[in-house]
């Protein structure tokens, strides 16, 4: 029974190459519960999605002509740009963290942002660990 345990989680049916390599790269570095399964098969199935949405743009025009005639920007555009903030969205729910954050160093997007100005200001002297502005529920400070 406990081999049970330790085998892998079978992939989706249907993931193409990207949303293969998505599945078992996470699943190698994460054990994931059953509704964080449901985030990352959605999170496959929409990097599989960018990439037969990039290769329909790559055999077709950037611009295309309006309703009037004008010149427009492929309508496949704005679906790669909205399917890229989905797919982000849903990694952030998994909780993927990014380049150098350990699991106890994650921060907030407005703490990533008060720590850029801080650096741009600053310059790289001043990459010190970021506060809160308001200390967190249980702070004694």
């Amino acid at each position: 029974m406990a081999d049970d345990e330790n085998a892998p989680t079978p992939p989706p049916v249907g993931l193409g190459e990207r949303g293969l390599k998505l599945w078992t790269d996470t699943l190698e570095d994460l054990e994931l519960d059953p509704d964080e399964l449901v985030l990352l098969e959605e999170a496959c199935r929409l990097a599989d999605e960018l990439d037969e949405m990039g290769a329909a743009l790559a055999g077709g025009k950037l611009v295309s002509k309006g309703s009037r005639g004008q010149p427009v920007a492929n309508p496949m555009i704005r679906e790669i740009r909205g399917h890229r903030l989905a797919l982000a969205r849903v990694l952030r729910q998994l909780g993927a963290t990014r380049p150098g954050e350990d699991e106890q160093e994650r921060l907030t997007p407005s703490q990533r942002g008060r720590k850029a100005a801080i650096a741009r200001h600053h310059g790289s002297r001043s990459l010190a660990p970021v506060r809160p502005m308001w200390p967190q529920q249980g702070d004694a400070s």
